[in-house]
């Protein structure tokens, strides 16, 4: 094929440039039905925990702890009555007052101000006080919807006002707290706000260019804001689903084992003492070389206790991973409608879904395909957590055996995760566009992908890390304000400055972790709450870690909640990428597009025509008004690629390269259209003179042909 021809329509799996958001049919059916399943089983799970609560103690109405609740005193007497009928056997000891039947008549073990239980936990702290994670929550909620609003209106002087506002914030806390650890925190993110101000000023023309497309279609908010109210209520609803898991108690036997130690017997024999004298004794055993040893015996012992149901631990796992389902579903879900709308915003405005129609599309054809990308984003989330380190495996020896392969291991675990779950997420929105199942979307996405982004990889980071770090920052703030709370409503010293530096530092270190981290972070607490539960039940130790706990699983929650409402900026900026890299395909002119122009700076991004054969470059001209990233016109039909200089192919400009048999030096010589870094104006004069190259060279050819043409002339 000679230079800059075309390749012939069909011979690559295009996609044509419209959101078949009418004509289309349900997908991924059973992948639907599979979620649908276990939803419901979630919601049954949780109201049976519900309603098999039993209130373990009563409080007055300043939440003092009274005593045992009547329903425990009520199934405790009949425990220790049973247990008194029953014959104690050589191996089985049943101890009648021991366990719940000591002082069943007087109240449960409790702390020294009898605002907490001596064997609590951290969701004791919400089920004894419902209004800390209530309130937060409402919080987190009310804040990440108004910057939002916020962001869509005022993207550049919102971005650099809460680096301020981080800064502002953290030096509060350090003149509250009255350590210098926040200060140092607060001097470091000046370091680096300063250091990266250029990749801030960057991220936040990303962002205005994605605000952009939201305010030309501000009736969006309300599908997105409807599916967010779907999502507070699972998340409330899975708190509260936690707090009932705690009260779903029993009074049941427990055994435990016990071990009594006999009298020493020396082994040299029984004629050798073992007893102990002040002075020499010539018949002790350990004056005749004997050992005194003393016998062992074993046994078990049973008493009346209260336990949770055998069925709640297992049924607390489901909980969990169903939410990790749920959350990955909510954050596609809300990239179905996102793209829906922009993407016939981009290509059709006229004939764009109203938010409603995109939600009905969402939640009846494309749902079962979103079912299917959330699973699969959440068995690469779980894959991810299993690959990182373990605190065991930090210290020696492990870290020196273990320590290249976990590096690895993580590595590996990291780009698996980004890579997939970025391919299901652009899988997702060709979806949306074409009427596609999943796997049909997936192929045509990675062909695409490969065309026209380096390595078929994509992604924008400085308005991801712009995004992550507020949603961090704002969470962390949450995490602190709860520990404060929950310190003051029960009498702990736990908060940063009250207690023991290395303790509180390390709390932070954990915070830090699992609000980055929240998903894996609401998993890892739980376990550590039943750990520490067990390891200090019956110990004052308790005071030192139910405060920061129950503060890091709040400021998990308000991490999710804000990476939901700042996803909807990531996710435009993503169907913007996707729609320019269609529109590259389909050979619609790219020459008036601010969002190209802006894509010239991104590493990865294939500026060549991938249509063509010569490496033509991306043709940018001045930009239009803001609001339009793409002036598609002349689009061709669907399922046609038309070249360059096609009847009706937008602005009619020819390839940089020429056509087949045309121009023949009109290649040499020739500048790339957009630099990285060059203005407007600096582009639209080296338009200017590159068209003036392309007149002289067509005069040139014109000649040329003239003169060919005379002897053909005179010949006739």
């Amino acid at each position: 094929m000679s230079t800059g021809a075309v390749q012939p329509a069909g011979s690559i799996d295009t996609i044509p440039t419209k959101v078949n958001w009418q004509e289309r049919r349900a997908t991924d059916l059973g992948c639907a039905f599979l979620y649908l399943v276990a939803l419901m089983a979630w919601f049954d799970i949780g109201f049976a925990m519900m309603g098999a609560e039993m209130e373990v103690f009563e409080t007055d109405e300043n939440g003092m702890i009274t005593g045992w609740s009547q329903d425990v005193k009520t199934a405790g007497k009949e425990c220790c009555t049973q247990i008194q009928e029953e014959m104690d056997t050589p191996s089985n000891d049943y101890n009648e007052n021991g366990g719940i039947c000591m002082g069943l008549d007087t109240s449960r073990r409790l702390t020294e101000s009898d605002k907490f239980p001596n064997d609590g936990g951290m969701f004791d702290v919400f089920a004894l006080r419902p209004e800390v994670p209530t309130v937060m929550i409402m919080s987190c909620i009310v804040m990440a919807v108004a910057w939002i609003m916020l962001l869509r209106s005022f993207a550049k002087t919102v971005v650099f006002g809460c680096e301020f506002v981080k800064i502002i914030a953290l030096a509060y806390l350090g003149v509250e707290c009255q350590h210098w650890f926040f200060f140092a925190i607060a001097a470091g993110y000046a370091i680096y706000t300063w250091c990266f101000r250029e990749k801030l000023k960057f991220a936040a023309k990303i962002i205005k260019h994605a605000a952009n497309g939201l305010k030309e279609n501000p009736s969006m908010f309300i599908a997105l804001f409807t599916v967010k109210a779907f999502y507070v209520v699972q998340a409330l609803l899975y708190i509260k689903f936690f707090e009932a898991s705690m009260k779903v108690k029993e009074v049941a036997y427990v055994s435990r084992e016990s071990v009594d130690y006999g009298q020493a017997v020396c082994s040299l024999g029984s004629q050798y003492t073992c007893e102990y004298s002040l002075g020499y004794d010539a018949n002790h055993c350990d004056a005749n070389g004997g050992v005194c040893e003393y016998p062992i015996t074993g046994g078990v012992i049973t008493e009346c206790q209260i336990v949770e149901k055998a069925w709640v631990g297992s049924a607390r796992w489901y909980l969990m991973a169903m939410w990790l389902w749920s959350v990955m579903f909510f954050t596609q879900f809300r990239l179905v409608i996102v793209a829906n709308i922009l993407g016939s915003w981009h290509w059709h405005p006229d004939n764009k879904p109203s938010p409603m129609q995109a939600l009905q599309v969402a939640s009846t054809k494309s749902f079962g395909t979103t079912s299917y990308s959330a699973i699969i984003c959440a068995i690469v989330e779980k894959f991810y957590n299993e690959t990182k380190w373990k605190w065991w495996q930090m210290v020696p020896p492990f870290l020196c055996y273990m320590g290249p392969y976990k590096l690895l291991c993580c590595l590996a675990g990291w780009c698996l995760k980004t890579c997939i779950q970025m391919l299901t997420k652009f899988s997702l929105i060709i979806s949306v566009f074409t009427g596609d199942n999943f796997f049909g979307s997936a192929k045509k996405c990675y062909g695409i992908m490969k065309r026209h982004f380096v390595g078929g990889f994509i992604t924008e980071a400085s308005s991801k890390q712009i995004m992550t770090i507020f949603s961090l920052v704002m969470a962390i703030a949450l995490c602190f304000s709860t520990w404060a709370w929950v310190d003051t409503l029960f009498g702990f010293k736990t908060i940063p400055g009250a207690s023991d530096d290395l303790l509180w530092i390390l709390w932070c270190l954990l915070a830090s972790f699992c609000i980055y981290h929240p998903v894996l972070g609401l998993f890892f607490l739980s376990l550590l709450d039943s750990l520490m539960k067990s390891i200090t039940s019956g110990d004052n130790a308790w005071k030192d870690w139910v405060s920061p706990l129950a503060a890091i699983f709040v400021g998990c929650i308000a991490k999710l909640f804000f990476d939901y409402m700042g996803g909807i900026f990531l996710d435009s900026i993503d169907v913007m990428f996707l729609c320019f890299a269609i529109d590259k395909d389909n050979n619609v002119d790219l020459s008036k597009s601010e969002f190209a122009a802006i894509c010239v700076d991104i590493p990865g991004v294939i500026t060549a025509n991938p249509m063509t054969e010569s490496k033509d470059p991306l043709l940018v001209q001045q930009p239009v008004q803001p609001g339009q990233f793409v002036a598609a016109t002349g689009v061709p039909q669907q399922g046609q690629i038309e070249p360059f200089g096609a009847p009706g192919a937008g602005v009619q400009m020819m390839p940089m390269g020429g056509q087949p048999g045309m121009m023949p030096m009109a290649q040499q010589g020739m500048m790339p259209m957009a630099q990285p870094g060059m203005t407007p104006e600096q582009q639209l004069a080296q338009m200017q003179q590159q068209t003036a190259m392309m007149q002289q060279q067509m005069q040139q050819q014109q000649q040329m042909m003239m003169m060919a043409q005379q002897p053909q002339q005179a010949t006739m």
